[in-house]
């Protein structure tokens, strides 16, 4: 086996980067000696990896492009591996790339970023599968150390050892936690085990749903021995000198009830865990590419975490009034000398924005010219994706924007999406199903019954179009809460006429589906869908065929809708289908579009396909955000379009046209073949365009 040496540069977590010309699949790496610069500059020989065989893997194909268009290198990540492979040949390749990386805010303030470059859960929210980050931050005031929550198991061993390299542990004096789940749970215990013998436990502060979780998911000798917990309420605030008074804002939403975002006023930060979150994993970690770069990234959490609960998500934003950083002042209600000082605020702002400052100085000069209640941000530090400096403004008013869109939805027609979840399985199907209404068109009320009154189960009955109910199987049985739920809903005789679904995760048996979906046959209600049932996590293909479910209950909502007006003297008209209205402006050829992610798989028929440009030769294809296939053709996503020949689009038309039941074949009775890459194409077609890259989700290129 040859031996060579390869010039790089060792990161924090064991992440190795490596110049572009040296990247090779499959180099073997029986330890690696590194230069590292350390003490004010001096240069130690230091062996980081002894004695372990390891495999450098490049991020090829996409990646590998993206790499070098945004950041000119890639990184590469050295991994223990199997020995298992035969002499010679190329070990098998990692299967996930994970690392920690400490970056700096500011002198007192800095970010922990553990970083996926793989998508690293089947969530629908990692649907752009452009990795992502779990991001804790570190602020040291005058008197004491603050960190700011932990992340997900899958980082927890990096996380805390490179904690301990940043700082000594014994020095943290507060856990500030915005967020928590079961899964966050390992990294506070491997926190814990790594705290020095003798030392003061650490102050925890959180919301009260937080504590509650806290205290019954952690073992109890560490209550009191590594953790003291302490229950904040809102604008309540933490003093760790030199003017890093964290001020505490609840904002709860049926996903997230123990949410909770921090402002420092000293740096001018908002720490805003899950909200202003995007699952992409960037090289600098912050947005300094622009809001172009990250735009889609953070349209597409919201969609997919926010967009089913728009009251919560207003009712966040209310209590985070957040302007940037040398924002332009308004001039509304302003007179005589008021307005001559927002003139001089405004030429200030316009000069220091143009200066590009260090965040703690800008935050520093800034304090002297903002006035009011406002929440000035410098920078918005989010639990997921890059810190956001540069847009600020477009970003929060996006946001608002977004967020009015989907209430006025809600006040059109509203689905009530009611569950209970025990590890986060039967949440992520609910927010599936909620992707699916919110695609259609209609309005989402999700509602976690755990800490939801039955008084206010009964209200959002009686004001929805329909609901849908899901569930664990906890000892055989549907826990109390959605128990009492179904009471709720079994007991409003007005409930019968809304369609309805029923879905549920399990580990073994899944009893609760059933119980769920017996007692609803049973009182006379109709289904929109099959009872969904998933075995432990969901794949991307139960995630599909849960957003196909909620687009079906919302087009059965819609259409009871249209028939209501018609018998009370409303418009008489047929909505025309995505289709109907495609054909109404075929130009060219009809097609059919196949899309494939992992196992799930889909394919509509396309009308309206035209060429988009010569050089390079590009397509422009329309697809309706409540078609099945849509969530299969996101951006970075592989598709095949077949082009029908004349005479030969009468049997295609009718198979595509028909409706499917979730996750029904569409290809099914239909002659196909596979391309190389795994795509389904008709034998019989003209010709196939193959593997183009979407551009965006409805123009691809």
């Amino acid at each position: 086996m040859e031996t060579r040496a390869v010039l790089g540069e060792v990161l924090s977590g064991g992440s190795l980067r490596v110049p572009l010309q040296e990247q090779s699949t499959g180099v073997r790496l029986v330890g690696i000696e590194a230069l590292v610069a350390r003490n004010g500059g001096s240069v130690l020989k230091q062996r980081v990896f002894s004695g372990l065989p390891l495999v450098a893997r490049p991020v090829q194909d996409k990646k590998a492009q993206d790499a070098r268009r945004r950041h000119g290198h890639l990184n590469i990540v050295a991994n223990a591996i199997s020995t298992s492979t035969a002499p010679g040949s190329a070990p098998a390749a990692p299967k996930e790339e994970t690392d920690v990386r400490v970056q700096r805010i500011t002198d007192d303030t800095c970010s922990l970023r553990s970083c996926s470059l793989e998508r690293l859960k089947f969530e629908i929210e990692y649907g752009l599968k452009r990795g992502t980050t779990d991001n804790s931050y570190l602020i040291k005031g005058e008197n004491h150390t603050a960190l700011i929550d932990v992340p997900d198991q899958a980082f927890s061993k990096g996380f805390v050892e490179t904690l301990k390299s940043t700082i000594d542990l014994k020095d943290i004096k507060y856990l500030v936690i915005g967020h928590i789940s079961p899964k966050r749970m390992e990294s506070l215990t491997t926190l814990a085990e790594a705290l020095p013998e003798g030392g003061s436990p650490i102050e925890i502060f959180c919301s009260n749903p937080a504590a509650q979780q806290l205290r019954g998911a952690l073992p109890s000798e560490y209550l009191g021995k590594y953790y003291n917990i302490n229950v904040v309420k809102s604008d309540e605030c933490l003093d760790l000198g030199g003017g890093h008074k964290l001020q505490f804002l609840l904002t709860p939403t049926p996903r997230w009830p123990d949410g909770m975002c921090i402002y420092d006023p000293a740096n001018q930060l908002l720490f805003s865990n899950k909200l202003f979150s995007a699952h992409v994993c960037g090289e600098s970690g912050l947005d300094d590419e622009g809001w172009e770069e990250y735009a889609e990234d953070w349209r597409f959490f919201f969609d997919c975490m926010l967009s089913p609960v728009p009251k919560q998500a207003k009712a966040a934003l209310e209590k985070l009034p957040i302007v940037a950083q040398f924002s332009v002042p308004s001039y509304s209600g302003r007179q005589g000398l008021a307005v001559l000082k927002a003139d001089v605020q405004y030429v200030l702002s316009s000069v220091l924005s143009a200066l590009k400052l260090p965040i703690d100085k800008a935050a520093f000069l800034s304090s002297g010219i903002t006035q009011g209640e406002d929440l000035v941000c410098a920078a918005i530090c989010p639990l997921h994706g890059p810190v956001v400096r540069s847009s600020v403004t477009e970003l929060v008013r996006e946001y608002r924007v977004w967020t009015e869109k989907k209430l006025k939805e809600v006040e059109e027609a509203t689905i009530a999406v009611i569950y209970a979840s025990a590890y986060g399985n039967t949440a992520a199907l609910a927010q599936a199903i909620s992707r699916g209404i919110t695609k259609a068109g209609v309005g989402v009320e999700s509602v976690n019954a755990e800490i939801c009154s039955s008084e206010e189960i009964t209200s959002i009955i009686k004001a929805c179009n329909g609901f849908v109910v899901g569930s664990p199987t906890l000892g055989g049985h549907m826990p109390t809460p959605m128990k009492d739920a179904m009471g709720v809903i079994l007991n409003d005789s007005d409930a019968r006429s809304k369609p309805c679904g029923v879905f549920g995760s399990f580990g073994w048996s899944g009893e609760a589906v059933d119980e769920m979906e017996q007692l609803l046959k049973d009182g006379g209600f109709s289904f929109a869908f099959p009872a969904l049932r998933c075995k432990f996590k969901p794949t991307e293909s139960t995630l599909q065929t849960c957003e196909e479910s909620g687009t079906d209950l919302a087009q059965e909502v819609k259409k009871a809708i249209l028939k209501q007006k018609r018998s009370t003297g409303g418009a008489q008209y047929a909505a025309a289908s995505n289709v109907e209205q495609a054909v109404g402006r075929v130009v060219g050829s009809l097609c059919v579009l196949t899309a494939k992610a992992g196992d799930a798989e889909s394919a509509m028929l396309a009308s309206w396909v035209s060429q988009a440009s010569f050089v390079p030769p590009g397509l422009t294809i329309a697809v309706a955000k409540d078609r099945a296939v849509e969530g299969l053709v996101l951006t970075g996503s592989k598709f095949a379009l077949s082009v029908l020949g004349q005479g030969k689009s009468g049997p295609v038309a009718k198979q595509l046209l028909k409706p499917f039941k979730p996750g029904e074949s569409r290809l099914d009775g239909l002659q196909i073949k596979q391309t190389d890459s795994g795509l389904n194409v008709l034998s019989d077609a003209v010709t196939t365009q193959k593997n183009p890259k979407p551009k965006t989700k409805h123009a691809c290129e």
